[in-house]
């Protein structure tokens, strides 16, 4: 009886916890969502490895089929509709929104080019660069305006130094240390405008594994109802350069449409979503 018992619990304890979980990130990774997974990953007691750790020059295509084939079991990436029917969505905004607030990278050069620009119309007149596969290009492409695509995402800074197009549109946390890795290129963030649309960041795995997406869930969750979500969010380097760079109060709000919104979407959760407008001058 001792015997079964034992065997049992080793039983459990394998379909339980099986292999390791394999992340996109690698180890040094410094991202919110890294951190965030991390944390996760931790509370719910799952081990991890980082199978890029040697190759950090990874497409999103190839990341994408790693999930889907098992290579990888979590991914992180903006939703849409299709992504959210070909893998398994985690229903918590990773960044609480501020990912579908997007403000343009431009080279110093251009930085006056936006000066004029107060609606949608007067944007359509310059070009974006933009991840061919990213859910983000489909959404600009949707609402009339000029992009320009290419495959690998270090691609488009030399491209955009270089003329290929105007601007490259960002998420409010990202162009501050993009421009710092890419000083030679002699980049600036444009300080007119802001792309405004609902575009949150998931964590994503295969539609197979269930118990992942419902450990992870619960884990967000957890973290969600005792505060430490909010307060990793608070505490990133790049949240916390946001609200101190992006003078949000200042700029032209230009708000487009994301025809990639599906239902699921927890719009109704109050508390997933940070207003900038309304906070910033409360959480520095």
């Amino acid at each position: 009886m001792r015997y079964l018992l034992l065997t049992l619990v080793l039983f459990i304890s394998f379909f339980s916890y099986g292999e390791p979980i394999k992340l996109q990130s690698y180890s040094k990774d410094t991202s919110l969502p890294h951190k965030l997974l991390i944390a996760a990953l931790n509370n719910a007691d799952l081990d991890y490895i980082h199978p890029y750790e040697s190759d950090k020059d990874i497409s999103n295509a190839r990341i994408l089929n790693d999930v889907k084939i098992g290579q990888l079991d979590v991914m992180w990436s903006m939703t849409s509709q299709s992504l959210e029917q070909d893998y398994q969505a985690i229903y918590i905004p990773l960044f609480r929104g501020l990912l579908g607030m997007r403000l343009a990278i431009v080279t110093q050069q251009n930085v006056e080019i936006f000066r004029h620009v107060s609606n949608i119309a007067d944007l359509k007149k310059f070009r974006a660069g933009q991840g061919k596969t990213w859910p983000d290009t489909t959404i600009l492409k949707e609402n009339g305006l000029n992009v320009v695509t290419t495959l690998k995402y270090p691609n488009l800074f030399p491209m955009l130094e270089g003329g290929r197009f105007d601007y490259f549109p960002r998420g409010v946390n990202e162009p501050w240390d993009e421009i710092v890795n890419y000083q030679d290129l002699n980049l600036t963030v444009d300080p007119y405008i802001l792309l405004k649309y609902t575009a949150p960041l998931y964590f994503f795995v295969a539609k197979e594994n269930a118990q992942l997406a419902q450990k992870l869930t619960q884990s967000l969750n957890n973290m969600i109802k005792d505060g430490s979500f909010s307060s990793m969010f608070f505490n990133d380097s790049q949240v916390q350069m946001v609200l101190k760079k992006a003078n949000l109060k200042q700029r032209i709000f230009i708000p487009l449409n994301n025809p990639n919104l599906s239902s699921m979407t927890p719009l109704s959760r109050s508390e997933l979503w940070f207003d900038p407008l309304n906070e910033s001058t409360t959480t520095q």
